[in-house]
């Protein structure tokens, strides 16, 4: 009897294990819950769209090069990619113009006031009171190379230099207090900067046509003149507008002796005009100015025919970083020009003399 019990009872036991041991429920899954991504969504990157440069509505100079956006990089969303910017070391990009410092200039001529690139070789002169002559300069360190003294010549105030084929031109124009009577442009050969200590200079005497008033006003008048350039056989005057902030051009013949400046156009330029150079063979004219605050400018004109300069197309390029008193400027290539400050000193500002050079190709394609 106890082992027929015994056999039930294990028996029983068997049969409960059985019936709980069949397999759990498992729940469907929740559709469309907050909590659960089905089908994440694809990243799609905008289009790129060009569009023509437009500068203040102004005419372009040849054909501006089209701004392409860059499309976004998509963002890690567990650690951010950080992108470096390029280093220009000592460059700085104002708009499309790469504007450089080259060096300091030396004392002896700290008050730079024009520049010509000729013969692969730099040239500069000292403005008002300096002595009758042209420096040589090295594009590496600034240092003086060579010293051509002017004879017959006296600088009451040089403030430019251009050449022809033959000739290099010196403008002693500047004129602060309106009341010159006596404006000159020195013009000595050209062959003598490559192989003489000094030469002797042949004299052009010039009146402006329309300048009556010879009363002193300085500063507070129209006929006061930094820029020159010589173009196809005559030269042409920007002057230094400090009553209206404009330039007014004039021409004059090349042959020595007394002459009468003739005014043939004007143009507002928001500045006073302290030089000029001309690419003669992409027939582009820069003009360099400064404002009274001291911000630099350099306007570019091309597609003019003949020697009508602004009505051709204009372009201001705006140096933004650049304090200081822009005296020369020269074509060195193509799209390429070198600068030249004065030291300056006043009240609580302070500028060395320096040599910059700005690169303004991207300006054209």
């Amino acid at each position: 009897m106890k082992k027929q019990r015994h056999l039930l009872l294990t028996l029983l036991t068997a049969i409960f294990f059985i019936n709980c041991s069949g397999k759990p429920t498992i729940p469907k899954p929740i559709q469309n819950h907050p909590s659960v991504v089905q089908n994440p969504p694809k990243i799609l990157y905008p289009t790129i769209a060009t569009t023509p440069v437009s500068v203040n509505n102004q005419e372009a100079l040849g054909t501006a090069i089209k701004k392409i956006p860059i499309p976004p990089i998509p963002v890690s969303p567990v650690k951010e990619i950080i992108k470096k910017r390029p280093n220009h070391q000592n460059s700085r990009v104002r708009g499309t113009t790469l504007l450089s410092k080259k060096f300091k200039l030396p004392n002896t001529i700290k008050e730079s006031s024009a520049l010509i690139k000729l013969d692969s070789r730099l040239w500069t002169l000292n403005d008002s009171g300096g002595k009758a002559k042209l420096y040589q300069i090295s594009e590496i360190n600034g240092h003086i190379i060579k010293t051509i003294t002017i004879k017959g010549a006296y600088n009451h105030d040089w403030e430019a230099l251009t050449y022809d084929e033959n000739y290099v031109y010196i403008g002693d124009f500047g004129n602060n207090k309106g009341n010159r009577r006596d404006l000159k442009i020195y013009k000595i050969p050209r062959k003598d900067l490559k192989n003489r200590k000094s030469t002797r200079a042949q004299v052009i005497h010039f009146r402006y046509s329309d300048q009556e008033n010879f009363r002193s006003r300085s500063r507070k008048h129209n006929f006061d003149c930094e820029a020159m350039v010589a173009y196809h056989g005559k030269l042409y005057l920007f002057t230094k507008d400090w009553q209206d902030h404009k330039t007014r051009l004039y021409e004059l013949s090349t042959r020595a002796g007394k002459q009468t400046a003739k005014y043939k156009d004007s143009f507002n330029v928001q500045g006073l005009i302290t030089d000029a150079s001309i690419n003669k063979e992409l027939d582009i004219l820069l003009l360099s100015s400064y404002s009274e605050l001291l911000s630099v400018n350099v306007w570019t004109f091309a597609n003019f025919k003949q020697a009508n300069f602004f009505k051709g197309s204009s372009k201001k390029l705006t140096l933004n970083s650049l304090n200081a008193q822009i005296e020369g400027i020269t074509f060195i290539d193509n799209y390429k020009a070198y600068l030249s400050s004065e030291a300056f000193s006043r009240y609580i500002f302070s500028f060395d003399a320096n040599l910059y050079k700005i690169d303004f190709s991207r300006e054209f394609k």
